[in-house]
């Protein structure tokens, strides 16, 4: 009897797939592509390593040099056979603007979104009507005056560190892993200019009763949102491991942290407002103007408390590890490329003489510097993939691979979900010619094609903070260091470049480590 239930059990589960697959066919089979054991973003299909029969999360990195040339399309299909949706994936430029543009009938699909309102709605896990209110009230919030507060905590915190013993009066400073210092600035500036909670340096991880500090608090809820999302909320209880017990200690730390600053800096500011002060021009991070609005506005017109802890933690979860990773990648891509480091350095001299130090009012005159930046976030895009479901028939134009100089109009039925690839489009030869090697000077001028922090109404708003950020570290950095790469004894450039720039592709595109040497530049250089 068992063996009989489980015979039906699978001939139904063949039966499901086969229907399944035959209807996916149907919707977009004209398009041309392949099939694979399971979906790559599905648990089991992403937690096997990438081989001949499972595509793998990483397969759109270690593949992008053929998986779109050998089907001669930027648009392909990816049929998963034992489990997953069948989904396209492009890497076309202008599809791409297509989909993401205003009022296109492109959403995004609501379990792409579940991963990122883990701590409440949020401007980038909501759409229609809802998203309009919630970029309307969050967009205010980064502005001129946050942003010279980002290039300020910048400069605070660059040299904290530069007082360190490790770095203090030395003339060479090796460092296994400088993510390390990327993850602790990029966390010191959006804890600073986010939440109005600047940290030191030397803050210890734990106090004297073991609670975690500010800084252990948003660092472990940055790190682990996949757990804590794909985790039933019961595994906690039943299943405490350490492990366990810390991500739920953090994350319920750091909602407990923001509903006391919600309070607290709703109560100072209706105080000040009775002494009728400006608070428009004293209140300058994005937390402090997301309470202002709820004090000022009233519900109808501002976030609620669940609200306005939802997007402080995308904009956490968003400022933190990917701006981190990407300053590390522009510093390991300039150590490569000696030649394009001295190009950087005296542009730095150049727009600062007599090194003076540098000021947000410099932003736009270190264009050099931010093109090694955006070159690094095109090279190693944090956020690797933007998926959109269509909500009715749509006809997509692209130029023809097949036959240049002709345009290829793809029909997609509503229901179809297109995976826009990040790496395919930062790595699109027709868009960055040599798209493989690292030339900064293609941004010079053109910034407009900077896919890596989106495009259209839904870009990210945290990209003039992460700009500010990058520019102010890398030209205080460069200006008063020369990167090299650590490499091991007989190690070669290229060795070391396979060995270390290799990423992860999990909720992010991250590296491991980023091992640098930094060597004092003289005051008379």
């Amino acid at each position: 009897m068992l063996n009989f239930y489980v015979c039906v059990a699978i001939l139904g589960f063949i039966t499901w797939r086969i229907v399944k697959l035959t209807a996916a066919y149907l919707r977009i089979g004209h398009i041309p592509g392949f099939f694979t054991l399971f979906e790559p973003t599905t648990a089991i299909g992403g937690s096997i390593p990438s081989n001949s029969w499972n595509l793998g999360l990483s397969f759109t990195w270690l593949r992008k040099d053929y998986l779109y040339k050998q089907y001669q399309s930027e648009l392909i299909t990816i049929f998963p056979v034992l489990w997953g949706d069948c989904n396209v994936y492009n890497s076309s430029p202008e599809a791409a603007r297509q989909i993401l543009s205003t009022n296109a009938p492109w959403h995004r699909p609501e379990k792409a979104m579940k991963a990122i309102d883990i701590m409440g709605p949020n401007v980038f896990a909501s759409e229609f009507d809802y998203w309009k209110k919630q970029r309307r009230i969050a967009s205010p919030a980064f502005n001129a005056s946050s942003y010279r507060m980002v290039w300020d905590e910048t400069a605070r915190t660059y040299h904290q560190m530069m007082s360190r013993p490790e770095w203090k009066s030395k003339a060479v400073v090796s460092v296994d892993n400088f993510n390390v210092y990327t993850r602790k600035l990029a966390l010191f500036i959006i804890a600073a200019v986010g939440f109005g909670l600047p940290l030191e340096w030397d803050e210890p991880r734990y106090n004297s009763r073991g609670d975690m500090s500010a800084e252990e608090v948003i660092t472990q809820v940055s790190t682990n949102i996949l757990p804590r999302y794909a985790v039933p909320w019961w595994v906690y209880y039943v299943f405490p491991t350490k492990k366990l017990k810390l991500i739920d200690s953090a994350f319920k730390s750091m909602e407990l942290l923001l509903r006391n600053l919600i309070k607290k800096r709703n109560t100072e500011m209706k105080k000040r407002i009775e002494l009728n002060e400006d608070m428009d021009e004293s209140i300058k991070d994005v937390f402090g103007r997301l309470v202002l609005s709820q004090v000022q506005n009233g519900a109808k017109l501002s976030l609620n408390d669940r609200e306005i802890i939802g997007n402080s933690f995308i904009f956490l979860f968003a400022g933190h590890e990917t701006t981190a990773h990407t300053l590390s990648a522009t510093l390991a891509m300039l150590a490569l490329h000696e030649d394009e480091q001295e190009h950087v350095y005296q542009h730095i001299k150049k727009v600062l003489p007599d090194d003076r130090a540098p000021t947000f009012a410099d932003y736009d005159a270190l264009d050099t510097v931010l093109a090694t930046f955006y070159e690094a976030l095109r090279l190693y895009p944090p956020a690797y993939m933007l998926t959109r479901d269509n909500h009715e028939d749509t006809i997509i134009a692209t130029p023809s691979i097949k036959t240049p100089g002709e345009t290829a109009k793809i029909p997609l039925k509503k229901g179809t979900t297109v995976m826009s690839d990040m790496v395919g489009l930062c790595y699109n030869e027709r868009l960055y010619p040599d798209a493989k090697t690292f030339k900064p000077s293609r941004w010079y001028g053109n910034v407009d094609r900077v896919f890596a922090f989106g495009y259209g109404p839904r870009i990210c708003l945290g990209m003039k903070f992460a700009t500010t950020e990058a520019t102010a570290f890398l030209t205080l950095l460069l200006r008063d260091w020369k990167v090299e790469l650590n490499m091991l004894d007989g190690e070669t450039k290229e060795r070391w470049k396979t060995r270390i720039l290799k990423p992860e592709l999990v909720i992010t595109l991250t590296f491991d480590q980023v091992p640098l040497k930094f060597i004092r530049r003289q005051a008379s250089e």
